[in-house]
């Protein structure tokens, strides 16, 4: 009997160790292809501000404090083999509101030594191209206020555009291009369960060449049907140039519409950056645009100052100012894009924000 219960004993202490190493096993391997599979990502942006319509103050109360969540986002990612894929939504954590489901670049594709291919929803290189120029991207110093902005209507052409067809090559590390299709791109669902509306589409094309410590890009995006410049094309030039501790940027657009004279106009951007010492930088930006075109007094300029600090490898620190100045025909406003909470003004305007903020990505 004891040779037995030792022998029984002994398979099931067996048996429970070939389990435990099975679990761990195939634990371990789950945990493999996930992270190939799935990646979460996101950044939470919040800023405190203190802004000046220059004016609206009386009808809106739109002057003083305020809490912003600025393009604050979550994601999935991965790929499987050729098979890409990104779903990503913007949340909202100032209030209670927030977009529909996976309304920032998300979509499917295959890759490849050839480059990729992707569908779904996604910025166009003319938006792109911005946003890797400027210093401020979502902040209160935010390019928007003047590129792809109109005199009255404000920013309406850095666009990420819906039901699109997206072809990119970035294998070469001096080399990065992208060629864009959108059939009804700026789709407000009106069209939901039917065929895209085919009267409205674009095309873009852009392309990044990094050589030594230069960067130049160019991008052109043509439109038919679009909800303000109804017909239309523009085109953007940019060039960075980082040296030790310096960043030096230049930008020029030109928007040439066929109808709407708002948005016919050229416009110009420097910008500075500074690592004065670890951790710490200093942003200069300063953007133009001229006069639409048979109008008078519709120009507007923006300057951005600011510094951050890098907390830790997931977390900037930054205070920020803007102010805008317009014509006597033009209402650019100081904040408008990206951030969450716009700062706009009256015709003639002068409006300005005060900001500090809180950056975390993961």
């Amino acid at each position: 009997m004891p040779n037995l219960y030792i022998t029984i004993r002994n398979i099931i202490a067996s048996q429970i160790a070939v389990c435990v190493l099975t679990s761990l096993s195939s634990t371990s391997m789950a945990a493999e292809v996930a992270g190939d599979l799935l990646h979460v990502y996101g950044k939470l942006h919040v800023s405190i501000d203190n802004s000046d319509t220059d004016g609206l103050n009386d009808e809106t109360y739109q002057d003083g404090i305020s809490v912003s969540s600025n393009s604050s986002r979550v994601g999935l990612k991965g790929q499987y083999q050729q098979v890409i894929y990104q779903i990503e939504q913007e949340v909202r954590i100032d209030d209670s509101s927030k977009g529909n489901f996976a309304d920032r670049n998300s979509f499917i594709g295959l890759t490849g030594d050839w480059g990729s291919l992707r569908a779904g929803i996604y910025d166009t290189p003319l938006k792109s191209i911005g946003s890797k120029w400027g210093l401020f991207g979502d902040t209160i110093g935010d390019r928007r206020a003047i590129l792809g902005a109109g005199y009255l209507s404000g920013n309406q052409l850095n666009e990420r555009v819906k039901n699109m067809i997206m072809y990119q090559y970035d294998h070469d590390r001096s080399l990065k291009v992208q060629a864009m299709y959108a059939v009804d791109p700026e789709d407000d669902g009106t069209n939901a369960g039917i065929v895209d509306n085919n009267k409205n589409e674009m095309v873009g094309a852009g392309i990044w060449w990094h050589v030594a410590e230069i960067t130049l890009s160019l991008a052109y995006e043509d439109w038919t049907g679009h909800s303000y410049i109804i017909d239309g094309n523009a085109y953007r030039i940019a060039v960075v140039w980082t040296r030790s501790r310096h960043r030096f940027g230049a930008i020029y657009e030109d928007i040439d519409p066929s109808v709407v004279n708002e948005f016919s106009r050229e416009a110009f951007g420097v910008n500075w950056k500074w690592r004065f010492i670890e951790a710490w930088d200093l942003r200069l930006q300063y953007l133009v645009a001229d006069n639409a075109t048979n109008t008078t007094d519709t120009g507007g300029s923006n300057i951005s100052a600011g510094t951050y600090h890098e907390l830790n490898d997931k977390t900037k620190l930054y205070l920020a100012y803007t102010a805008s100045r317009n014509d006597a025909n033009a209402k650019f406003p100081a904040v408008d894009g990206g951030h969450g909470d716009e700062v706009k003004t009256i015709f003639g305007g002068h409006p300005n924000s005060l900001s500090l903020g809180i950056e975390f990505k993961f």
